[in-house]
């Protein structure tokens, strides 16, 4: 025995009764604002998941970019590796000291 809510399949007949009563019950302007704001919203949330999946597709890119580029930098280290030995060669009296520097300098303050 079926429960009281379940009466049986709906008709055309039952359908357009339905459709009829909220008709009168919210009105034709009522009905035609809400199909708008429902269109709308599907919309937007269409767009909105476009623009989630271009920037996933952005990141993804940028993703294969950055394992490419550390291949390509690989042939030259070996020739950057081949300049500190020259600069080593200068005579170390080049360098000013450390604590030679001025006190008054604007690069360095003393913030405490």
């Amino acid at each position: 025995m079926p429960g009281p809510l379940l009466i049986g399949p709906l008709g055309p007949l039952e359908l357009a009764i339905i459709v009829g009563v909220i008709v009168l019950l919210f009105g034709v302007g009522r009905i035609s604002r809400i199909g708008g704001d429902l269109g709308s919203s599907i919309k937007e949330f269409r767009r909105a998941v476009r623009e989630d999946d271009e920037e996933e597709g952005a990141a993804e890119e940028t993703q294969a970019q950055a394992q490419v580029q550390p291949e390509q930098p690989a042939p030259q280290q070996p020739v950057q590796q081949a300049a500190p030995p020259a600069q080593q060669a200068a005579p170390p009296a080049a360098a000013p000291p450390a604590d030679s520097a001025p006190q008054g300098d604007s690069t360095t303050r003393n913030v405490f």
